[in-house]
């Protein structure tokens, strides 16, 4: 392994959680079903290894509400894009995918909270991409 994330030996490569798992030259996280609340929930956090990664990021809303949700991605404790979507109810986010350039050794963190209610939401988050040494 190269840095970061876990390396794809004894396990199934398709799995979720918050780490960064790297396949060859690809990374790839997904979160599962998160619930999202009023708190800033952590949908996805890593660190990235050694080389820089290319990647797209998807982010869902996977209860069909209509809440009002602010989705946020920091690197190394830095907003690099935070979004507002007013009725997330909508399957088709006009904000998906992203795309982001993945510093070597940054910390990432994508975060959701419902501004609208402190009933739980399910929503994923997904990122894929490459690395480059």
């Amino acid at each position: 392994m190269l840095g970061g994330g876990n390396p794809v030996g004894g396990g199934s490569p398709a799995s979720t959680g918050s780490n960064l798992n790297y396949l060859g030259q690809h990374v790839y996280a997904n979160s599962g079903n998160i619930d999202i609340d009023q708190n800033d929930t952590t949908m996805l956090a890593f660190t990235s290894g050694a080389g820089y990664i290319v990647a797209k990021i998807q982010i869902n809303n996977a209860s069909g509400s209509s809440d009002d949700i602010k989705y946020t991605i920091k690197f190394n404790s830095e907003v690099i894009s935070q979004f507002y979507y007013s009725g997330a109810g909508n399957q088709n986010e006009p904000f998906n995918p992203i795309f982001v350039i993945i510093p070597a050794e940054t910390k990432v963190v994508i975060s959701g909270e419902n501004e609208q209610t402190t009933s739980p939401r399910s929503h994923t988050a997904n990122i894929t991409g490459r690395v480059y040494y």
